[in-house]
């Protein structure tokens, strides 16, 4: 019993172990007055400890025990268990030792776990005590643990002092005794109940400057969930029995629960913890993840049997595959039971094996056993196997990159002056990976993600080819792209500043001593970054130089350089792609510049590009614009290189340009000989026969509203169909007659607006007989020849529903179409009781959309200006107008605006019906 406690002491104590100031805690004489036993008794068990490898002994003055496991869960390898210094115990700290805190002892911790893990260390780190939390999910998930976890991580980072508890309440056992309940949270006073013979703290008070964890919260009734109000909104408690002496208390508070939220707690509950965390499934966890919590189960249980385990890998696969209700709770004990049915069947082996046959019945009964799947590499555990280990084994091309890179920083410690003592031994170790990740990994498994990958390297190096005129080896794109296929699974992130300092001294370094390959391998790793989505390291580029500079790059002869330059999207690229092409080589790189980049933002964009290509042999630029000829002005004094500046380019210039350099010819006869090659010609020509058909539509007043009957025409077109429709202005059209170009263009099979214009041989439908369905029928018969039946059908039910009155006025004007029609109706109603005469029914058609593109038109102060209202000279047609600018006048009054004489004269017309349609807004 007492072996048992000084184990369970060391297991606590040596995660806060610091080699550089120990603690006496670790002594056999402080571990005597914890126990209150003699310290030669202490001794004795911990000899015996020691000779059981379970705990490790130092032999300085005073002795100092730790405990074995512990360490090497929180710190590193131990290689034995006695040590006669600190300094030896040190030495076993490897160079890239990574210190882990007690949330990476967790498996998951950089996955399925680490959301989880930032919240919980956002509520820890919390001034004021922290957060409180509430950790859910089913039962078997790690909840208990998670909080013993914390408790832990919040001794280490010195958030709780050192001997405060964690204390844990079940909340089942007092599920339906709520007095019970309340005593054991908040602890009682004499007398408060019967039975209550003296002063008693509860869960509170004993956790107080520690950690209180509320497990199964959900068992909890509302009463008891508003018990602990007082506290989660004050800090403070009351004791049962009394109600005047309030107990500040900081402890930190943790609950777990397997429900649902909504529906075991009181929403005023919830809402008074911030933090909700909910723990995933062992069937949601990675296929590592659960294969790792294998590995570590297995490893605990040979710890406690002593022997090896040989596991076979089918045990492996079912037991990382099966489905347990319990979670991990219940795989910990599937494991436990099979190597207990192995062990006792071998206890005279040496090792223990475990087959598919040890495993229990009820286990394989729910097995589920995929004969196509990769099974597991069966695996031997011992004494000095770590989970680490196991992975290691499982993911050997990845451990390989990972010994790579400590053996490269382990030569340059030693050679750091000088990289050519060691350039040897390097090149050595770089050829080794290479061989082993081309030659000895499998890529079945992702054999599409390596093509990739591999198509994309070996673009990127064509690419560097063109740019520095250079030659790569052929095993570089295999090289490269096996080594970034392998390298995106490796998770390796040096945190200690002393191993940071290193890398980057080392890259400092390799940049200097391979200045070339260094340059060529930090372009290619830009390059490829962004399109294959990894995140590049230091120690990429001085691994990959290394490669690059064992391999070698040979030049190719250099010629002038080449970059068009022009305004718009895709205008350069276009040239470009197609003079290339025709070429045979990629000559010209391409730049597409908006209309509104200025030539200093250009000679910004070529001076970034000479940075990142050899232009040692010159540089020809194609502009498409007279005024980037002085964008050399805005190239810096440094700029060396000579540059030739060519405008008005084209493609048949770009080709002359390219086949000149091809040549070699010095940058003057470049620029004479393919200036030489242009002439200007040119040739206008219309279409005779098979023009498409087209449908015109347009408007008195301008070219908006014939855009907008435009735009409902083509809504009620068919998809097949291959009419256009084209709005044109109407004066255009009136005044030039089919002398317009869109006659020449088009075979126009009729016009459609608000004013015919009058053009022989060409019919024309007004815009209220489109309306009033007089028009239907014709326009049918003009499309007959563009159109099937069925095709024509389905455009007149379209134009039933897209020509109604109101899609027509929400079509020309932005105004509220409701308002705007029933103002136009009361105008009419108006007039009529005025005149005594009633308005046509297509003067009224044409009234509604003529005044509601008018009101739009006047609040922009925007009216018909070419209309004649000189001609009304006689006493009845000045009564007219009189009487329709008394109607309009309510339309004034409601819009704030003012009908011009121009626009009267327009009403007047279309209710006398003096004109052949009526008319809608201007463009807007």
């Amino acid at each position: 019993m007492l072996k048992k406690k000084l184990v369970d002491y060391l297991e606590n104590q040596t995660a806060f172990f610091d080699p550089d100031n120990v603690s006496d805690i670790f002594t056999a004489k402080r571990m005597a007055e914890e126990f209150g036993i003699k310290r030669n008794t202490v001794s004795h068990y911990l000899s015996q400890l020691n000779e059981q490898e379970i705990i490790v002994k130092i032999n300085t003055r005073p002795v100092y025990f730790l405990h074995k496991e512990a360490f090497e869960n929180q710190f590193y390898f131990l290689s034995k268990t006695i040590y006669n210094s600190l300094e030896e115990l040190k030495k076993e700290k490897p160079l890239f030792y990574k210190k882990n805190d007690f949330f990476s002892l967790l498996i998951g911790n950089s996955a399925s776990l680490s959301r989880s893990i930032e919240q919980l260390k956002t509520a820890i780190y919390y001034p004021d005590n922290g957060l409180p939390v509430l950790l859910t999910g089913e039962s078997g998930t790690g909840k208990s643990y998670m909080v013993k976890i914390i408790y832990q991580f919040c001794l280490a980072n010195d958030l709780i002092e050192e001997d405060v508890p964690l204390v844990t309440l079940n909340c089942a056992q007092y599920a339906n005794n709520p007095e019970l309940l309340t005593s054991q949270l908040f602890g009682h006073v004499k007398g408060a109940y019967t039975g209550a013979d003296e002063n008693r703290k509860g869960a509170f008070e004993e956790s107080d400057g520690g950690i209180l964890f509320l497990d199964e919260v959900h068992r909890l009734n509302a009463e008891g969930q508003e018990k602990l109000f007082t506290y989660l909104d004050q800090g403070i408690i009351y004791r049962m029995g009394e109600s005047n002496n309030p107990r500040k208390v900081t402890t930190r508070l943790f609950f777990a629960t397997t429900e649902d939220l909504s529906s075991s707690f009181l929403t005023t509950f919830i809402r008074r913890i911030p933090v909700q965390i909910e723990l995933p499934a062992l069937i949601s966890r990675t296929q590592n993840e659960r294969l790792e919590m294998v590995y570590d189960f297995l490893i605990k249980e040979q710890r406690k049997i002593k022997n090896p385990l040989l596991v076979s890998g089918q045990v492996l696969h079912l037991l990382k595959n099966g489905i347990y209700k319990g979670n991990i709770g219940e795989l910990k004990n599937v494991i436990k039971v099979t190597v207990a049915n192995a062990f006792s069947l071998q206890r005279e082996e040496s090792e223990v094996k475990i087959a598919i046959h040890h495993l229990s019945p009820d286990f394989l009964s729910h097995a589920v056993l995929n004969t196509s799947a990769v099974v597991e590499e069966s695996v031997r555990v011992d004494e000095s196997t770590t989970v680490e280990n196991l992975i290691v084994q499982k993911n050997p091309d990845q451990q390989r990159i990972i010994q790579t890179y400590e053996k490269l920083l382990v030569e340059f410690s030693t050679h750091r002056s000088d990289l050519t003592g060691a350039e040897e031994s390097m090149k050595q170790e770089v050829d080794n990976l290479f061989d082993f990740l081309i030659f000895e990994t499998d890529r079945e498994q992702k054999q599409e993600l390596l093509l990739f990958m591999t198509q994309y390297v070996r673009d990127t190096l064509k690419q560097m080819e063109a740019s520095y005129q250079i030659t790569f080896n052929g095993n570089t794109v295999y090289a490269i792209s096996y080594y970034l296929f392998q390298r995106s699974s490796v998770r390796w992130q040096p945190e200690s500043t002393g191993l940071i300092r290193l890398i980057k001294e080392f890259k400092e370094k390799v940049a200097q001593t391979y200045a070339t390959q260094f340059q060529y391998i930090e372009r290619i790793l830009i390059l490829i970054q962004p399109k294959l989505d990894i995140e590049v390291s230091d120690m990429d580029k001085i691994l990959l130089t290394l490669y690059l500079n064992r391999l070698g790059v040979s030049r190719e002869s250099i010629s002038a350089k080449a970059i068009i330059v022009a305004h718009g999207y895709a205008t350069a690229s276009s040239i470009a792609n197609v003079a290339n092409n025709m070429l045979g080589k990629n000559i010209f790189e391409s730049f597409d510049m908006p209309l509104d980049t200025t030539p200093q933002k250009i000679a910004e964009e070529i001076v970034d590009y000479s940075e990142k290509n050899d232009i040692s042999n010159g540089l020809v630029i194609l502009v498409d614009m007279g005024s980037l000829k002085e964008i050399y002005e805005y190239f810096p004094q440094q700029l060396t290189a000579p540059i030739m500046i060519m405008n008005n380019v084209t493609t048949p210039l770009a080709l002359a340009v390219g086949e000149n350099i091809q040549k070699e010819l010095s940058l003057s006869d470049v620029a004479v000989r393919s200036a030489s090659y242009l002439k200007q010609d040119w040739k206008l020509i219309y279409p005779q026969e098979n023009k498409t058909k087209a449908l015109l539509t347009t408007c008195f007043t301008g070219i908006g509203t014939a855009k907008q009957i435009s735009q409902l025409l083509e809504e009620s077109l068919p998809a097949a169909s291959h009419l256009k429709v084209v709005p044109y202005d109407y004066e255009t059209l009136h005044n030039h007659k089919k002398k317009e170009t869109v006659f020449s263009l088009y075979d126009v099979v009729g016009i459609i607006g608000t004013a015919n214009p009058a053009i022989d041989d060409i019919p024309y439908l007004s815009l209220e007989e489109l309306i009033s369905g007089k028009g239907t029928q014709n326009l049918s018969d003009w499309l007959k020849k563009v159109m099937t039946p069925e095709e024509n059908e389905q455009f007149n039910n379209r134009m039933i529903r897209n020509f109604s009155l109101k899609k027509v006025i929400d079509s020309v004007t932005i105004l509220d179409s409701d308002k705007v029609m029933s103002e136009v109706e009361l105008f009419m109603r108006i007039f009529e009781e005025l005149t005594e005469q009633q308005i046509a029914n297509e003067g009224k058609l044409a009234l509604y959309i003529h005044i509601s593109c008018l009101i739009e038109r006047l609040i922009r102060n925007e009216t018909i200006e070419n209309y004649s209202w000189e001609r009304f000279t006689n006493q009845c047609q000045k009564e007219q107008l009189k009487k329709i600018k008394e109607a309009f006048s309510v339309i004034e009054k409601n819009y704030s605006v003012k009908i011009p004489d121009s626009e009267l004269a327009y009403i007047h017309d279309i209710i006398f019906q003096k004109l052949d349609v009526s008319i809608t807004e201007e463009e807007f």
